[in-house]
C-alpha cells in the first residue's frame, strides 16, 4: 500500500496520466455510445467522430506507457531504499532525471556534511560539497607530502557519501593496514595529488575515479589558521587549540577570525556558489566547521550576491563548551553575524523528541537539545521549517538524511513552504526597513531645520530687542531734550 501511494506522490509523474486515461476512456466511451444511438450522420460529424476515437485510443496508448515508466522507476526507488545492497540503486543515479536536478551547494564540514550528502544524491547529480579546511587539523596527516596542507579526512568522508557504492567505497577508504599507517583513502589522495599536481586539481579528479554523484571541493588552497577570542579575553591559535581550550577553561568563544586576513577562496568554488539554485550552511560545529568559511571574503560575498535560496541546517544537539546552551535562534544570528544581516532564508530546524533515555544511550549526558525560539531571530523574513529530524547512530544523534534532502528539493523547487511566501515577506521586510531609514533621516534632517529655524528666531529675537532698546534710547533722548527746552522756556518767562 505504501509503494502505491508513493505513485502519487508528488514529484512522481504518475497522476497527469492517470487523469489523462480517465479522460481518454471517457471520450471514446461518449463517442461510442453517441454513434450508436444517433441514426442520421451528416459527413463533417463522421469526420469529428473518427477523429476524436483516435485521439482518445492515442491518449490512452500514451499515458499508459509513460505512466508504467514512472511507476517502474518509483518502484526500483523503493526496492532500492529497502534493501541498501541492491544493485538497482546503481541504475536509479545513472537516470537522466537526476542530471537535471537543482543545483545544490553544501558548505561545512566534520560528520554533518556526508550524512546530507547521502540524502541529497538520491534527488540530483548537481551538488557541490565545499569542504570545510584549516592548517592544524587534527585529520592532516603526510598523505599530503607537504604539497598542501588541507584536510584529507572531511573529503574522504564526502567521497564515500557520494559514491554509488557508498557502503563498500567507505569500508575501503578507511581501511589500514595497521595502526601507524594511512588509511587506502589518504594513500589515494596522495597519489592523485601528485600525478595532477595540485590538491585542486587532484579533489576534481576525485569525482571521475570514484563514479560520484556530485563534485567535493576544499573551500580554499592557501594556508589558513583558525583563531578565536573566548570570553575570557584569552586569544587561541589553531583549530584544535580552540576546541581543547575551550574544554579546560569552560569559557565560550566571543569571536573567530583567521590568521591570515588575505585567504583567496577556490574559483570553481565560487563558480557554483553564484550559479547555485539552494546553498545549504550546516549542519556541523557552528564556529569551527561552518562559520569559519564564511570568514574568507570571497565566499561570503559570493552567497549574499548569489540568487539561491540560502538554507541554514541547525544542529540537533549543542556542542559541550562551544556552542553550549545556544538555541536556534543564537546558532541564525551568529551565522548572519558572519554572513550578513537578512541573508538567510530558510532555517531547518528538528522538532523532534530526545528522551532522557536517548540522551543517556547515546553519550549525549553533557549536551542539550535545541530550542526553538522564533521571537529571537533578529532575521524576521526567515522562514524555518520544522520537522522531525532525529536517527540514532553508533553514540551520537544525527540528521535524517532522507528527511533534509526532501525538504532541500521542495525549497529548490517553490519559493513556498506552507503558507509563508518567503520571497515576498522577505522584501516587505526590507521595504519596512528601508522605510525606517527614510523615516530616521527625514527625522533627523527635521531636527536640523528645527534646530536652524530656532537660531534665526533667536537672532530676530535679538536683533528686535536690540533695535526696541535703540527706539527706547531715543524716544528717552528725545524726551529728555523736549524737558530741556521747556525749562528754558519756563525761565524766560
Amino acid at each position: 500500500m505504501k509503494t502505491i501511494l508513493e505513485w502519487l506522490k508528488p514529484g512522481a509523474r504518475v497522476k497527469r496520466y492517470i487523469f489523462i486515461q480517465l479522460l481518454s476512456i471517457a471520450l471514446l466511451i461518449f463517442c461510442v455510445v453517441t454513434l450508436s444511438t444517433t441514426g442520421d450522420l451528416t459527413r463533417k460529424m463522421l469526420i469529428a467522430y473518427i477523429a476524436l476515437i483516435t485521439i482518445s485510443i492515442f491518449g490512452m496508448i500514451f499515458s499508459f506507457v509513460l505512466a508504467q515508466k514512472n511507476i517502474l522507476y518509483v518502484s526500483l526507488k523503493n526496492i532500492s531504499r529497502k534493501s541498501k545492497s541492491i544493485r538497482v540503486r546503481k541504475l536509479l543515479y545513472h537516470d537522466p532525471r537526476l542530471k537535471k536536478g537543482p543545483k545544490i551547494v553544501v558548505i561545512g564540514g566534520g560528520s554533518g556534511l556526508p550524512n546530507i550528502l547521502k540524502g541529497l544524491k538520491e534527488f540530483t547529480s548537481n551538488i557541490t560539497a565545499v569542504v570545510n579546511v584549516s592548517e592544524d587539523d587534527a585529520t592532516i596527516s603526510v598523505a599530503n607530502n607537504g604539497m598542501d596542507y588541507l584536510t584529507t579526512g572531511d573529503i574522504r568522508k564526502c567521497i564515500a557519501a557520494l559514491s554509488t557504492s557508498e557502503s563498500e567505497l567507505a569500508k575501503l577508504l578507511t581501511y589500514k593496514t595497521s595502526e601507524d599507517e594511512l588509511s587506502v583513502g589518504n594513500s589515494v589522495l596522495s597519489a592523485l595529488i601528485n600525478i595532477n599536481g595540485s590538491f585542486a586539481k587532484g579533489v576534481e579528479k576525485i569525482s571521475e575515479v570514484f563514479k560520484m554523484q556530485g563534485s567535493i571541493y576544499p573551500v580554499t588552497t592557501d594556508n589558513i589558521v583558525l583563531c578565536a577570542g573566548l570570553e575570557n579575553g584569552e586569544v587561541v591559535v589553531g583549530k584544535d587549540n580552540i576546541i581543547e581550550r575551550i574544554n579546560e577553561t569552560k569559557s565560550p568563544i566571543k569571536q573567530i577570525f583567521l590568521k591570515e586576513g588575505s585567504v583567496k577562496a577556490l574559483p570553481e568554488v565560487v563558480e557554483a556558489i553564484r550559479s547555485a539554485n539552494v546553498i545549504v550552511l550546516g549542519p556541523g560545529a557552528l564556529y569551527t566547521s561552518v562559520a569559519s568559511n564564511l570568514l574568507i571574503e570571497d565566499i561570503s560575498k559570493a552567497i549574499i550576491k548569489s540568487r539561491a535560496k540560502k538554507v541554514y541546517i541547525s544542529n540537533i544537539m549543542n556542542q559541550p563548551g562551544q556552542t553550549e546552551g545556544y538555541t536556534l535562534a543564537r546558532y541564525v544570528n551568529e551565522i548572519e553575524r558572519y554572513l550578513g544581516k537578512h541573508v538567510l532564508d530558510y532555517a531547518i530546524a528538528n522538532n523532534g523528541e530526545i528522551t532522557k533515555e536517548m540522551i543517556k544511550d547515546f553519550n549525549q549526558e553533557d549536551s542539550t537539545q535545541i530550542k526553538i525560539d522564533l521571537e529571537n531571530i533578529q532575521n524576521r523574513a526567515i522562514s524555518v521549517v520544522k520537522a522531525d529530524l532525529v536517527l540514532t547512530a553508533p553514540n551520537k544523534l544525527i540528521h535524517n538524511s532522507d528527511k533534509i534532502a526532501e525538504i532541500i528539493v521542495s525549497i529548490a523547487k517553490s519559493k513556498k513552504i506552507g503558507n509563508l511566501n518567503v520571497v515576498k515577506l522577505k522584501k516587505k521586510h526590507l521595504r519596512k526597513e528601508k522605510t525606517l531609514k527614510i523615516k530616521q533621516y527625514l527625522k533627523s534632517k527635521k531636527g536640523k531645520t528645527d534646530k536652524k529655524s530656532d537660531t534665526i528666531e533667536l537672532k530676530k529675537k535679538k536683533q528686535s530687542s536690540a533695535e526696541k532698546a535703540k527706539q527706547e534710547k531715543v524716544q528717552a533722548k528725545t524726551v529728555a531734550t523736549i524737558n530741556k527746552m521747556k525749562e528754558a522756556v519756563k525761565k524766560k518767562g
